[in-house]
């Protein structure tokens, strides 16, 4: 196994030359590795390997050791921590197949998880309202005699024999794999949960167990309890990903730690991944917003809106004021959760995305995906059905013979073959106007998700930088960004694997919440908000130090979220450092009202109505060093310096093929300029920069493209 030195004592001296650094994000279509060795940084870019996914990442590393002229286990051995995210968990419950799992809940409240709240979505076709899936037996869903009131009281203690009894019957005649523990008020006095905790893993000590307490302390029962039965449903596959990971890089030679990152946009130790899996889930995307914020810090730039295409979707956020937010309660599909992840939309416009016709005759593109087995036509791996990539080949824009450096050949005739039979012949179209609508298509996918992020959210996208990544989103950015009046679009470097390389950007992070319900306008309550911030503090630091972080290392921040009394939805407030008293109350009511005028519009505060404080969040950082991301002097080369030959590309802003220079990324030099319709090709992206669009090569070696056509 790897050995377990704290994770922040192998981070320490992360600019050393002796040291590498690897991020590693193992997503739906492709694995993609990042490695800071020194000053030294290369990417590598393998498909997903689901029958094994360390596979997929050894193959990575292998390519990215080949850039630095290193054996693969020679790296591996210099390595002193690997940062990891991964689909696995974001697999099994898009796919539903999990872990069968079986439920304790209070007694009389057994059909809850079929209620689920009353979910439905926001549409008029009643033929779209499903019910949530059934991801438990209801003859797995067992009743205990046990209640706790809203204020933690017990009315009811719990009976050890009947929780025997329950756990029995579910191992031994249910064959469960794992049990959620899911009482009635449990966040407010956890004390029966805990107890029947101790008593299923008395009788069955490897058996997963997860108690609702552990998972969310907030009021309502739905969102905390499906979040347990979920953190259930997906520790097989996840355990399975994490002990194999652990064994084959060990195996490799791996000399460091191993940690995985958060959703919520921090690292933690495979120990606490193990015991909260569903915490795993949105990591992918969650690396590409803390990477995000960290190049646009070096940059100057402070409001930032992202977007990463890669195989299987186009996932897009904004960050305001170099914050990046943190959705609370998040719903996955139907599935009402308490979780907490950094807010990022998500939507099925990747190059696996498959194009089809409707019933009625509409064509569409995604959300269904070819993913990486058997993926696009072009791969010939026995995929018919015509994706995004197919359409791109067809078009000219991807050469057929350097997919991920020649690696992976790709096959022209069965994309076109594919676009044709699967789409063209359907629409009545001929080959290039059906490959132009796939393009056009997934552009406007994607410019929808920016517009949601953006402007639904009170936010002018002329204001942000466009940070457009993944291996994919290149060919599309400057498309999307005219659709939103944008005129400037920063491509980073190692834009291919930039999720991965904002793994290494990251810190541990822990967070906590708890339900605290303080109306404002009584002020002796604030000793008891005081009380339960004090409890969740002293846990979380005392994790941090666990993971072997010291004092000085250690950053909390504390989070209160408001609302008027009689509304539904808080608002993040961020509370004083250290104890609260009355004192305090006038300047959290000036800050709420600021905030919620910022977010609803001005004059929309109730002023003369009653404040309330819901729950109280902590957040603990355990500070890691970053690698040095250092700006290189001008070397400016011409434009046939770097030009590595014509290429006819169907370009879709002009809707005619054309010949077009096709430039090397890796001569791209900094300082250098060209002027589209022009490609720019690396190993592992291309680069489209189209009519009226001047492309550069920055100080930081990003590609900033800047469209003359909106000045």
């Amino acid at each position: 196994m790897v050995r377990t030195t704290h994770a922040s004592t192998q981070r320490r001296g992360a600019a050393s030359t002796h040291a590498a650094f690897i991020g590693v994000d193992v997503g739906g279509t492709h694995t993609d590795v990042q490695v800071q060795l020194g000053e030294r940084t290369a990417r590598g870019k393998a498909l997903t390997t689901y029958h094994d996914f360390s596979v997929g990442v050894l193959e990575a590393v292998a390519v990215a050791a080949e850039a630095l002229q290193w054996p693969r286990d020679e790296l591996l051995g210099k390595c002193q921590l690997i940062v990891n995210a991964t689909t696995v968990v974001t697999n099994a419950i898009t796919q539903l197949k999990g872990a069968k799992v079986g439920v304790l809940v209070t007694a009389g409240f057994r059909d809850e998880f079929r209620f689920a709240g009353c979910s439905r979505i926001a549409v008029f076709d009643d033929q779209l309202q499903v019910n949530v899936p059934d991801l438990i037996a209801r003859s797995d869903i067992l009743e205990i005699d046990e209640r706790c009131d809203y204020a933690g009281k017990v009315l009811i203690p719990l009976d050890a024999s009947q929780v025997e009894a329950a756990a029995r019957r579910l191992v031994e005649e249910a064959r469960v794999e794992s049990i959620a523990i899911c009482f009635l008020s449990s966040y407010a006095n956890p004390a029966n949960e805990t107890l029947a905790e101790q008593t299923i893993r008395r009788m069955y000590p490897h058996l997963f167990v997860t108690a609702s307490h552990q998972v969310s302390a907030l009021l309502g029962e739905n969102r905390r309890w499906t979040t347990a039965m979920l953190n259930c449903f997906v520790h097989k596959q996840a355990h399975t990903f994490l002990e194999s990971l652990d064994q084959n890089l060990s195996a490799a030679g791996l000399g460091g730690a191993l940690t995985f990152f958060q959703g919520l946009g921090g690292g933690i130790s495979k120990q606490r991944a193990m015991q909260f899996p569903l915490a795993l889930l949105g990591a992918g995307p969650a690396g590409g917003a803390v990477g995000a914020n960290e190049l646009a810090k070096r940059m100057g730039a402070t409001n930032v809106l992202l977007g990463d295409m890669g195989g299987t979707s186009f996932d897009t956020g904004i960050i305001v004021n170099n914050h990046i937010n943190v959705a609370t309660s998040v719903d996955i599909g139907l599935l009402q959760t308490s979780l907490s992840l950094v807010d990022v939309v998500s939507v099925g416009a990747g190059g696996g995305s498959i194009a089809w016709v409707s019933e009625r005759g509409v064509p569409q593109v995604g959300p269904q995906s070819a993913g990486s087995t058997p993926g696009p036509a072009a791969y010939g791996r026995g995929g018919k059905l015509p994706t995004v990539t197919d359409a791109m080949v067809a078009m000219g824009f991807i050469d057929p013979a350097n997919y991920l450096g020649g690696r992976v050949r790709l096959d022209k005739d069965l994309a076109e073959r594919a676009v044709k039979d699967g789409f063209a012949d359907l629409t009545g179209w001929n080959l290039d106007t059906a490959a132009t609508a796939i393009h056009d298509l997934v552009v406007t996918n994607m410019a929808h998700a920016v517009r949601e992020v953006s402007v639904n959210k009170g936010h002018d996208p002329r204001d942000f930088l466009f940070l457009a990544y993944g291996g994919t989103l290149p060919m599309f950015a400057v498309q999307i960004a005219r659709l939103l009046g944008i005129t400037r679009v920063v491509v980073p470097r190692d834009s291919p694997v930039f999720c991965a390389w904002g793994l290494l950007m990251s810190d541990y992070m822990l967070r906590s919440d708890q339900t605290v319900n303080w109306n404002l306008h009584k002020t002796d309550e604030v000793e008891r908000v005081n009380d339960a911030a004090d409890r969740l503090i002293r846990a979380a630091t005392h994790a941090m130090k666990d993971e072997g972080f010291d004092d000085s290392e250690i950053s909390i921040s504390r989070t209160g979220y408001m609302q008027y009394a009689g509304q539904v939805h808080a608002l993040p407030i961020d509370l004083p450092y250290g104890t609260m008293d009355s004192e305090v109350i006038p300047a959290l009511t000036t800050r709420f009202t600021d905030a919620y005028e910022q977010t609803y519009g001005t004059g929309t505060a109730w002023t003369d109505m009653p404040l309330r404080m819901t729950s109280y969040s902590v957040t603990v950082r355990g500070k890691m060093p970053t690698p040095p991301i250092s700006p290189l002097p001008a070397n400016p080369r011409m434009p046939d310096a770097m030009l590595k030959c014509m290429r006819e590309v169907l370009l879709p802003d002009l809707r005619e093929r054309r010949l077009i220079p096709i430039y090397d990324d890796s001569k791209f030099s900094v300082g250098s300029q060209i002027f589209g319709p022009a490609i720019v090709e690396a190993t592992d992206t291309t680069i489209y920069v189209p009519s009226n669009v001047r492309a550069t090569r920055d100080p930081f070696t990003n590609i900033v493209l800047e469209d003359e056509m909106g000045n």
